[in-house]
């Protein structure tokens, strides 16, 4: 059964929410895999995800964009809560879709492990 974009996007969002991410690898394109597991690999450890929000889906019938705000903490900090605007490319083959890129373009960088730049105060 072919499904849509619409379709995929929202079980994977939805397992990516709940950290059900061995399930969420199911729609990553093999050749992404190493890349998604390394960008996901401290969810539910150091990173612990309070909402997963789709903005905008865009698709032809062969390539898609979707954009994200995921809503975050570091584990053991929950007060200070971090916003990530997330770019993913898709790409659909023999009727499936599957995901071939994921970028931060806005927002905290630290989601997929790469640290915000240190902030520096001015000093007299």
């Amino acid at each position: 059964m072919r499904q849509t974009l619409d379709e995929t996007a929202a079980v994977f969002h939805d397992d990516l929410r709940w950290g059900r991410l061995p399930a969420a690898e199911t729609a990553v394109d093999t050749e992404m895999r190493a890349a998604f597991q390394a960008h996901h690999r401290g969810w539910g450890v150091s990173v612990q995800v309070i909402d997963v929000e789709v903005e905008s889906l865009r698709s032809s019938s062969e390539r898609g964009t979707a954009r994200l705000r995921v809503a975050w903490v570091h584990a053991g900090d929950s007060t200070d809560v971090k916003q990530s605007l997330v770019e993913e490319q898709w790409e659909s083959r023999a009727g499936s879709w599957r995901l071939r890129g994921e970028t931060v373009i806005a927002g905290d960088p630290g989601l997929f492990g790469t640290p915000a730049p240190e902030r520096r105060t001015a000093s007299r």
